[in-house]
């Protein structure tokens, strides 16, 4: 941790901290002049990232959404900044002070303090009417029950925001907790602290940093639950920025014009982690600025003749860059992808978004499509004020803007990851902040973990609502995905944001109940003759479709039903034939257990033979299959050999067996002869075929020139056996 000045007086040289209340302090191991970072100065720092981070258009404007009003007034966002500055307050338990202290720091024959948190210890003063002490904390500050008028609600919106600030470290606090004990000695004189006079002394300073918040006249906070939980997410972040040292350097001794530095601080910091891209934007040149599609993306069309096909021209062009939700609707290999990061051009241009987050279904996909983003966003953006990519995906590492993990020190307390490497973006240091990038590229399930009640769901929520959500393969099958997903657009586009959601194989019925989740009302489901009928490609929002051309593009695909879903043997052998005639394929299971059984099969038929076990997916010489069980690094490799053996341009000479499960189905690059395939959801099934004769070659093999897919089902046609789990 930081130090800053010098010793203030105590024994041997360490500091007397003993009378001061601390926020932030060195373990007792590292004793210097500033060993504690005093908790005025902490509130203040937090305090003036909140407020930093509202003085940013996109999230000022997706804070006023979520409120449903036009815009922050002044006085609004200065008592949201108040409320930001109260999330540590509970660190005035004499519980939480103490812990700092050495036994000879306790007052001679007292009793001890038990070492105590700051959050949960909270609660009984704002919950228990009946306990003689309650009720003076918040009383303390000198203006409680003017605080209590700054809603329409009898104080409940603002008991709200109280309890959301409180809540800062990631879950939320619940006042009917059956375990709450009471602490009123926490809160009690001890030795030279006093808390009550330290709670009046914050509440003067309040008064001092953010006077707007006080001003007479001003209109009520809103009291929608969705403006709760965005104010939460916020102040979760702003605890994160404002508790890295770097930025934020102990100060151990009282400062009542510290707020000064916080706020020099805190422009310096949200600049610095990639939330303030006023420079940016002022460099690139406005909503004219965008570059044509021929200069974004030569890379992917190395004979120089790269132009926009319909449904690239149609997401870009012709499909109102306002509506909360778009659809792109087309087959494999059609360019979905440039579609989408054109639009995503249009709409940073027309400053409605910041950023974007990609989000794709495997960690095999979002590593092929980060490489393409990285190339998009070079070309996009001018040197100097050209984001970093992060690849949103634990365990990974891209360059040193991946998901891996760096080395931190430790603070005494630990409830705040203030380590900042200068080589890696600071979002991409942990999972939980991978939503913080301007750019990124990871699993869809981060994106997820927003909609669902788990640890800082509201600040991966909020942080995502400046950037556009692009969801690629998109399904109406998987039932508990589709759920979460629409809870996602919900939030999402509750608080102003827009989502572009692509697929090859979307049904008309998810189709219409995912456009309604970005504030709209939704179309009607259509019936199965509209259902029919209905353009494809085709883009959608909920006002209509805008593409309905051709893209040019046909495969005819052969497909046929072997009862052999349990016959491995039978499977196995079919694998093989088709590999020593030079054919390509991919055998994809429903299972790992399946897909297991059938690599042994595979395996014990080709036996010794020499040429046999050269048709074989190895990884260094080491026969294996591909699915979701395997560690990080050697998924890795895997994906790697995949792509090397089956890609659009690495297809090695040959036949050759790759055995897998859902792994192998979505957004990789890959080009089979021949498809075994378990029996599936047709959705999952036309996605299984994107991967067969995706490209157009010369090459094939005898007997596979048209694409064959074999689809393995019961024995008998039955398939109660299937339902019994």
């Amino acid at each position: 941790m930081v130090t800053a000045s010098a010793t203030d007086g105590g024994d041997c040289g360490r500091p007397d901290y003993t009378g001061r209340f601390w926020a932030k302090a060195q373990p007792p191991r590292q004793q210097g002049p500033e060993r504690i970072h005093l908790l005025e100065h902490h509130l203040a720092d937090v305090g003036a990232c909140f407020e930093r981070l509202l003085m940013q258009p996109t999230i000022g404007r997706r804070m006023a959404r979520a409120g449903r009003l036009d815009a922050l007034d002044e006085a609004t966002a200065a008592r949201l900044a108040v409320f930001a500055a109260l999330h540590d307050i509970g660190k005035v338990n004499i519980g939480f002070q103490t812990q700092v202290w050495t036994n000879s720091d306790h007052p001679a024959g007292s009793w001890r303090p038990r070492p105590a948190g700051h959050t949960n210890q909270l609660l009984p003063v704002l919950t228990d009417d009946d306990w003689e002490t309650a009720g003076w904390f918040f009383k303390e500050l000198g203006w409680w029950d003017d605080f209590l008028t700054w809603d329409d609600q009898d104080g409940a919106t603002v008991c709200g925001l109280l309890l959301a600030t409180l809540s800062h470290h990631g879950r939320p606090l619940y006042l009917d907790d059956p375990n709450l004990s009471k602490h009123p000695r926490l809160w009690q004189p001890y030795g030279e602290l006093n808390p009550q006079e330290y709670v009046a002394r914050v509440g003067k300073l309040l008064c001092q940093w953010f006077p707007a918040a006080f001003a007479p006249g001003a209109p009520p906070l809103p009291s929608a639950p969705a403006f709760q939980h965005h104010f939460l997410g916020l102040c979760n972040l702003a605890d994160w920025i404002g508790s890295n040292e770097e930025w934020f350097p102990f100060k151990g001794v009282p400062d009542d014009g510290y707020i000064v530095r916080a706020r020099r601080q805190a422009e310096y910091a949200i600049g610095k982690v990639g939330l303030d891209i006023g420079a940016q934007r002022k460099v690139f040149g406005g909503a004219d600025a965008v570059p044509d599609f021929g200069s974004l993306f030569t890379f992917n069309h190395p004979e120089g003749n790269a132009e926009p096909n319909a449904i690239q021209w149609a997401a870009a062009w012709d499909t109102p860059l306002e509506a909360p939700v778009v659809i792109i609707e087309s087959e494999t290999g059609s360019g979905k992808t440039e579609a989408a990061l054109w639009r995503l051009a249009r709409m940073y241009a027309a400053g409605l978004v910041d950023g974007m987050y990609f989000a794709l279904p495997t960690r095999a996909a979002a590593v092929q499509i980060h490489g393409r983003v990285k190339q998009f966003v070079t070309r996009l953006f001018p040197e100097g004020h050209r984001p970093k990519v992060v690849l949103a995906v634990p365990g990974y590492d891209a360059g040193g803007a991946g998901g891996g993990l760096p080395d931190y020190a430790a603070g005494y307390d630990s409830s705040h990851d203030g380590h900042y490497d200068r080589g890696r973006p600071w979002a991409a240091e942990r999972p939980k902040r991978f939503l913080a990038a301007q750019i990124a590229v990871g699993t869809v399930d981060q994106a997820m973990l927003g909609a669902l009640r788990v640890r800082n769901a509201h600040l991966r929520s909020s942080i995502l609502a400046r950037n556009l959500l692009v969801v690629d393969e998109v399904h109406a099958s998987d039932v508990y995905m589709g759920a979460v997903l629409q809870r996602l657009l919900a939030a999402h586009g509750g608080a102003g944001g827009y989502a572009l959601l692509m697929s090859a194989t979307l049904g008309s019925a998810a189709r219409a109940r995912w456009l309604g989740r970005g504030g709209q009302a939704a179309p009607e489901p259509p019936g199965l003759a509209d259902a029919i009928a209905a353009p494809y490609p085709a883009v959608s929002t909920a006002s209509g479709v805008a593409c309905v051309r051709e893209n040019g593009q046909r495969k005819e695909v052969s497909i046929s039903a072997a009862p052999a879903m349990r016959d491995f043997d039978g499977v196995a052998r079919r694998a093989l034939d088709a590999a020593r005639a030079g054919a390509k394929v991919l055998v994809v299971r429903n299972t790992v257990d399946y897909a297991i059984n059938t690599q042994q099969r595979v395996e014990e038929l080709a036996g010794g033979d020499a040429g046999d076990a050269g048709l074989l997916f190895a990884v260094k010489g080491i026969r294996t299959l591909h699915h979701g069980r395997f560690a990080a690094g050697d998924r890795r490799l895997l994906d790697d050999r995949v792509q090397a053996l089956l890609g659009k341009d690495t297809r090695a000479a040959g036949g050759v067996i790759v055995v897998g499960t859902q792994t192998l189905e979505q957004s990789l690059d890959i080009d089979a002869d021949l498809l075994i395939t378990d029996l599936c959801p047709v959705d999952v099934l036309l996605q299984r075929i994107g991967r067969l004769h995706r490209h157009s070659r010369s090459d094939r093999p005898a007997g596979y020139d048209q694409a064959q897919c074999i689809v393995l089902t019961p024995a008998g046609g039955d398939l109660s056996g299937l339902l019994k789990r």
